[in-house]
């Protein structure tokens, strides 16, 4: 009787145990879990509100650095929330405030649209430094000349203007074009890079005898690079020695730019140099003497007044690349802080 009686209650709680939950254990597991996630989830949500206040705190009193009104502060704030980064980005990095443009100019408020002129002139991103690659159709300064392409015909031309929806480029010959037309501009920026973009023709109209063409901006730039490595404009005076076949002759002359792999050194009056001609380098440069830095004339440059080499070093140890290249830095950084902070317009 008691094995049955053993039988029968591991059969109840066999069949308890594999039975599904009643409705009163169901809504019962709900009402403790909820509380559960209500435990957990509060702080959280807490905390994360209060690090937005937080942010939101800081990237005001930012804005206030730059004068900034309480307008285009709340105008940024919108959309910078948008992007994962940390806000107060957008007062540095004119990547990220470019982006910005794009989404208010794409949302097509004319409110918001009138706001961006000021303040990119306040956070000082309406021109950028000759050693910075350009990232927009905005950064393209008014007035650089270059090529302008529509099918078959190509002609001269120049930006014209810009506003923050458009640039507006001028055609120095006549052409045929109209609006819905696919247009190439390409152009040199000195010491940078050749560059070229693709636009739809959005407005044609006549300015000063000049059909001009209106395209929207766009950050899809093509660049291809002069040069592996920045030069460096300076003033850096350096005696050099040209190396002859027939002798030795030693000049004193400027360094008017300089990279780890050569420099430009320019000489006052009338120079007899070759291309190909060896020379050596005397200089100093963060307190560090370059002597009898070797180098090879690779093109010449002759002025009115001087004549210009371009020379690329041929023997330049580690430690001298390593210097010229912590100067270079240096000098963008300095660079830099003074653009941002209005000492150069």
């Amino acid at each position: 009787m008691d094995a049955q009686a053993g039988f029968d209650t591991f059969i109840e709680a066999t069949r308890y145990l594999f039975r599904g939950p009643s409705p009163q254990e169901i809504l019962l597991f709900i009402i403790v879990f909820s509380a559960f996630l209500g435990i957990v989830s509060v702080p959280v949500i807490y905390l994360r509100i209060k690090e937005r206040q937080r942010l939101k705190e800081v990237f005001f009193s930012r804005a206030k650095d730059y004068d900034l009104t309480e307008e285009e502060t709340e105008l940024l704030w919108k959309y910078v929330r948008q992007f994962p980064v940390n806000p107060t980005l957008v007062f540095e990095n004119k990547a990220l405030f470019e982006k910005i443009v794009d989404r208010i100019v794409r949302n097509g408020n004319p409110e918001e649209i009138k706001l961006i002129s000021t303040i990119r002139m306040k956070l000082r991103f309406s021109s950028i430094p000759w050693f910075i690659p350009l990232s927009t159709t905005r950064d393209i300064e008014v007035y650089q000349t270059g090529r302008l392409v529509v099918g078959n015909q190509e002609v001269d031309a120049y930006v014209y203007d810009k506003d923050e929806e458009f640039l507006y480029i001028a055609l120095l010959q006549p052409i045929s074009v109209k609006v819905g037309d696919r247009i190439k501009f390409y152009f040199l920026r000195e010491n940078d890079a050749r560059y070229s973009f693709e636009a739809n023709v959005e407005k044609i109209f006549m300015e000063m005898g000049r059909m001009i063409l209106a395209v929207r901006h766009t950050d899809k730039l093509n660049r291809i690079q002069f040069r592996e490595t920045v030069r460096w404009k300076v003033k850096i005076p350096v005696k050099f020695t040209i190396l002859k076949k027939e002798g030795e002759e030693t000049y004193e002359g400027i360094i008017e730019d300089i990279s780890v792999r050569g420099a430009r050194v320019c000489y006052e009056g009338t120079i007899d140099v070759k291309e190909g001609e060896n020379v050596l380098l005397d200089f100093t440069l963060k307190g560090y003497r370059f002597m009898n830095l070797l180098g090879r004339i690779v093109h010449k440059s002759v002025y009115e007044k001087k004549v210009c080499m371009g020379i690329k070093f041929e023997e330049v140890s580690r430690k001298e690349e390593q210097i010229i290249e912590s100067f270079i830095l240096e000098e963008q950084r300095k660079l830099l802080r003074a653009y941002k902070m209005g000492e150069i317009e």
